[in-house]
């Protein structure tokens, strides 16, 4: 009985391990899709609720009587920036720089993925909301006019996936802080600017804030579960590339 006790614990020992990796894989999936469906289903509320059309286009009219060319430059200038055929080019030539600059595919593809994925996401949520956009009827002031649905916004979806992804792969060491200002200050300018423009609703782009950080992390989460050759890439940090373990020149 002694001699099997030790064996039987270093077996359950040895099967924890993987069992709590996998538990924590499937949070990492689960609890970000949880997520994103409730912002679908609040969607699909807030379009069939009159009183949430009236209050967003309450706000939207306070923020018109604000109007300056100064924020007119600025949020027309992220409009273009934010654009899906700016987005398209923004990524194709960080991830090719990444590739070059790298010379190994994984972590150009991962920030593609990150980058990519929930903004693309987007327009299927929008196809399953269908919530029309501000009607440029009520918003006499309205600075641009644009088509298709409205929640969530497209524009402030890549804002928030291009900063989270630009901060999961690069953001370490010197680019950390500047990237995790990034982060913050380029989804919330977009969100604004989205509004301001009267191309949205406030709780479109409110919306839209939460399901991007889901859809990247839902990404990342399922990046990590298919391919586990990831963790040799910088994808949450430094030193996970055994490349990137070298020695100080002065320990040689």
């Amino acid at each position: 009985m002694t001699a099997t006790t030790p064996r039987r614990t270093s077996s359950s020992h040895a099967d924890s391990g993987p069992h709590r990796e996998g538990a924590a894989t499937a949070r990492a999936i689960v609890l970000p899709l949880t997520v994103i469906l409730l912002v679908i289903l609040a969607g699909l509320a807030i379009a069939a609720s009159p009183a949430v059309t009236a209050w967003d286009l309450g706000v939207i009219r306070a923020i018109e009587d604000a109007r300056t060319p100064f924020l007119d430059a600025v949020t027309l200038t992220d409009s273009v920036l934010f654009s899906p055929v700016a987005a398209l080019l923004i990524v194709g030539l960080i991830s090719a720089a990444t590739w070059i600059a790298r010379r190994r595919l994984g972590p150009a593809l991962a920030f593609a993925a990150l980058a990519l994925l929930p903004w693309l996401g987007s327009t299927v949520v929008k196809d399953i909301v269908r919530r029309p956009r501000p009607l440029s009827a009520d918003l006499p002031h309205h600075v641009l006019t644009d088509t298709g649905f409205s929640f969530p916004s497209g524009h402030t979806s890549f804002a928030v996936a291009l900063a989270l992804a630009l901060l999961i792969v690069f953001g370490h060491g010197r680019l950390r802080r500047p990237l995790i200002a990034f982060a913050i200050l380029a989804p919330l300018v977009t969100a604004f600017s989205r509004v301001y423009l009267g191309v949205h609703n406030p709780t479109d782009v409110v919306a839209s804030l939460v399901y991007a950080t889901a859809a990247v992390l839902l990404v990342l989460g399922v990046l990590r579960a298919i391919a586990p050759a990831l963790e040799r890439f910088p994808l949450i940090g430094p030193g996970l590339d055994p490349r990137d373990r070298r020695e100080p020149r002065s320990a040689r």
